[in-house]
């Protein structure tokens, strides 16, 4: 049975998000390993595409509950991965939103949108009004939330949940594109390898415009994570992806502000959003 964490971010309709305890896994191999594996930001650049090179598929896939919450995220600077996580709040990476610190009302000079599956055959459109994001670079919490304009009330949203421990399954979504492959949008199964305080890492390559996209607990499709950033350089045999954690207390701060900003929170009144 799944227990209600201390902090419990109430589901409402204006745009909230639960957050779920699940048990972890026995560790395998050994007790955690903590490795620290940021990359540099200029490396980061191959993996966010922009609105010009991004390759879309044509039609939705949303065969699990877990496919139809991810979205695109078009920013001015790139296209990403995400995932919606209440009827008006969509998570995704920060560095897709960079620039942003704390509660941000996006400029009338600038768009922000996501496209989501309004059916099995066709995408539509939000725009995005407010971005919650860190007060702090990407690379300590790569971690933003996008306040729509209008809800997507349809799509049912996972739970958000503790990341499994070591040698826990995961399934990783996005829409990103490796080098001679098709799209992939459904979710390529992995294990966590290491923990850290707030990120973990799995075996499970990072194709360009995967940023953001979600990482689900493979025994329940509970959302644990966003994808963040590959750990290793071009042809490493060793081929593994950061994510950083949605259970801990920096990130789960920041998803009870966008909450409240989508309740109607006045974005000027949010102070800076920890990470450090």
């Amino acid at each position: 049975m799944q227990r209600i964490l201390p902090l419990a971010l109430a589901a409402a309709a204006c745009g909230g998000v639960e957050l779920v305890n699940q048990e972890k896994p026995s560790n395998v191999g050994g007790p955690q390993v903590v490795q620290h594996a940021h990359a540099h930001e200029n490396e980061r650049l191959a993996e966010l595409p922009d609105n010009d090179s991004a390759v879309e598929p044509d039609h939705p896939m949303v065969g699990t509950r877990e496919e139809r919450a991810l979205v695109h995220v078009h920013t001015p600077e790139a296209v990403c991965s995400g995932v919606v996580i209440g009827p008006r709040l969509v998570a995704t990476a920060h560095q897709c939103v960079k620039k942003a610190r704390n509660a941000v009302v996006v400029p009338a000079d600038q768009e922000v949108r996501v496209e989501l599956a309004s059916s099995t055959l066709t995408w539509t459109q939000r725009k995005v009004a407010i971005v919650v994001a860190p007060n702090c670079s990407w690379k300590h919490l790569d971690v933003a939330v996008l306040v729509l304009a209008e809800p997507a009330e349809w799509v049912e949203p996972p739970k958000v949940a503790m990341a499994p421990g070591i040698g826990g399954s995961i399934s990783a979504l996005g829409f990103g594109k490796c080098a001679g492959e098709p799209i992939r949008a459904k979710g390529r199964p992995g294990s966590v390898v290491a923990i850290e305080s707030e990120a973990i890492t799995i075996d499970v390559p990072l194709c360009k415009g995967d940023v953001g996209g979600p990482i689900v607990d493979g025994n329940g499709g509970a959302l644990v994570g966003l994808i963040s950033h590959r750990d290793d350089p071009e042809g490493s045999p060793r081929r593994t992806t950061t994510a950083f954690r949605l259970d801990t207390t920096h990130a789960r701060s920041l998803l009870q502000i966008a909450t409240d900003v989508a309740k109607g929170l006045d974005p000027a009144k949010v102070g800076p959003i920890g990470c450090d």
